[in-house]
């Protein structure tokens, strides 16, 4: 599934039916491609501001990130519609099916990773947009905000999305590992995004 190159309706409506996919992963991995466009509408805003000369390197640093970012996050969108259109050819089989036992363990984990790295991407784009707060022009704090909730409520859907497939492994460790990297993660994007936010206020 090319996500980029979809119209916003065409993918609504999609989202809207009774398939598969796209679904909420998706969704999350769009969420991250907004607020990375968002951080870059900031920082196009601020170049060639003389008030903010001093700060050209950091923009030039964070905008070359945030570019990139958005080209993984629309990847990665499209990496939970793969794996979990996997996962669902899979969950049609019987259990005692070759394929499914031979595949499952895989499959589930590929599900289980794609919303982990997005949230690992949430992780480095909010940790981008707090080095930008004061840096940039003070007219888009509000849109350095919005960018900041994107990221985190992207990385909550991500660890709902990790949180559903996780208890499908059989691995024990493994199920305790991926719970407490999801958690941590879940957390850290949380205390970024509302570190954003008050120190925008203060802006």
């Amino acid at each position: 599934m090319n996500i980029g190159d979809q119209k916003i309706n065409d993918f609504l409506d999609v989202l809207a039916s009774n398939e598969p996919v796209p679904g909420g992963g998706v969704s999350s991995g769009l969420l991250t491609a907004f607020a990375t466009s968002l951080g870059n509408m900031v920082i196009a805003y601020t170049e060639g501001k003389k008030k903010y000369a001093e700060h050209q390197p950091l923009h030039e640093d964070c905008g070359k990130f945030l570019r990139a970012a958005r080209i993984e996050s629309l990847g990665l969108a499209a990496a939970d519609a793969e794996s979990y259109a996997a996962l669902n050819t899979l969950w049609k089989l019987d259990k005692n099916d070759p394929k499914r036992i031979e595949q499952w363990d895989h499959a589930v984990e590929e599900a289980t990773n794609v919303p982990i790295r997005t949230m690992k991407l949430c992780n480095s784009v909010l940790t981008t947009l707090e080095t930008m707060i004061g840096k940039t022009n003070k007219m888009l704090v509000s849109d350095l905000v919005t960018a900041s909730i994107l990221a985190r409520s992207s990385a909550e859907i991500a660890a709902v999305t990790a949180r559903i497939n996780i208890p499908l492994l059989q691995d024990q460790v493994l199920k305790s590992e991926l719970f407490d990297k999801v958690s941590t993660l879940e957390g850290t994007c949380r205390t970024l995004a509302r570190n954003i936010e008050e120190s925008c206020g203060a802006v």
